[in-house]
């Protein structure tokens, strides 16, 4: 075991123990634990998720293999065989055959997440996003389609749920930004059953206001049970001020779970694994080493897997 999964082992024991302290500049200093909402589920729920693209690298494209040989198209997941988080159109040959989702969730509108015209060519209806670009995403949608239905889209407001598929997304205020002055970006709550999935590419770290938005009135003490989260910025801190302000390393990735974990806000079933996902190609080793050189409980995500939460 390598030093690093010793030193997440220890921390997690302390944590659940409740003598260690919860790592400092991810939160506001004065965060109150969660309730305690009794013990987590002791099985996961039925969410599925497809991971139709784990990568980003713009220079390399949207589909490039990296010196190890591995091929990671631009980031996108499927929840239940209905619903997309972000759409490239590289994604379409992940989908199962047969496969046609009606709609997406759009994170931002970066080009590597948002590509009206793939959205169009695979018959999505209905477009999600926040309300601070709807009106931009409108005008292109009804600019691409060229006689083809326009989706409808929906501006979401933070923190206000909407139902979509059997599937309970609610937009949380993500760290990160656009060339557009007045777009918010977005991570995402995704709800079915007592699976509450934490889903947050692109973003550095967890803004305190995403997580205040997680516990309401309604859910007041409801912790997440998976989380699936960006590492754009590899193993190890990088002096990149491009990445460092508005991406997440597995070092960030580590210390927010372990921060969730000590709050009570992050409750997952034994043996639940991170997910890491939105990996620079060239940041990494091969996909064969890169679980070995991660804390636990992380684990890579690679183009194709399949996890039911």
């Amino acid at each position: 075991m390598n030093a690093s999964r010793r030193e997440f082992l220890g921390l997690g024991s302390a944590v659940l123990g409740g003598a260690a302290m919860a790592p400092r500049g991810l939160f506001a200093e004065d965060a109150e634990p969660a309730p305690d909402s009794g013990a987590a589920p002791s099985e996961g729920g039925d969410l599925k998720v497809r991971f139709l693209g784990t990568g980003v690298g713009k220079p390399e494209g949207p589909k490039a293999a990296n010196k190890f040989g591995d091929v990671r198209r631009w980031t996108s997941v499927l929840l239940d065989g209905k619903v997309l988080v972000d759409l490239n159109e590289v994604n379409f040959e992940m989908l199962p055959e047969g496969c046609r989702p009606e709609a997406v969730f759009y994170t931002h509108s970066h080009p590597d997440h948002y590509n009206p015209q793939a959205a169009l060519a695979l018959g999505v209806k209905r477009v999600y996003c926040h309300k601070s670009w709807a009106d931009i995403a409108e005008g292109h949608f009804s600019k691409f389609a060229k006689g083809r239905p326009v989706p409808e889209v929906t501006g979401l407001e933070f923190g206000k749920p909407v139902t979509e598929g059997g599937l309970e997304f609610t937009s949380l205020p993500a760290n990160h930004s656009t060339s557009k002055p007045n777009e918010l970006c977005s991570i995402y709550l995704v709800e079915k059953g007592v699976t509450r999935l934490l889903y947050a590419v692109d973003t550095c770290g967890l803004p305190r206001e995403a997580l205040k938005l997680t516990a309401n009135e309604r859910n007041p003490a409801r912790p997440f049970t998976a989380i699936v989260m960006e590492a754009t910025a590899g193993i190890g801190q990088r002096d990149n001020a491009g990445l460092f302000f508005s991406h997440s390393s597995v070092d960030t990735v580590a210390r927010t779970a372990r921060a969730l974990l000590k709050t009570g806000r992050y409750r997952p079933p034994a043996g639940r694994n991170v997910y890491i996902t939105h990996l620079w190609r060239d940041y990494y080793p091969a996909q064969a080493e890169i679980d070995a050189k991660l804390p636990e409980p992380l684990k890579a995500a690679y183009d194709g897997l399949e996890v039911v939460f």
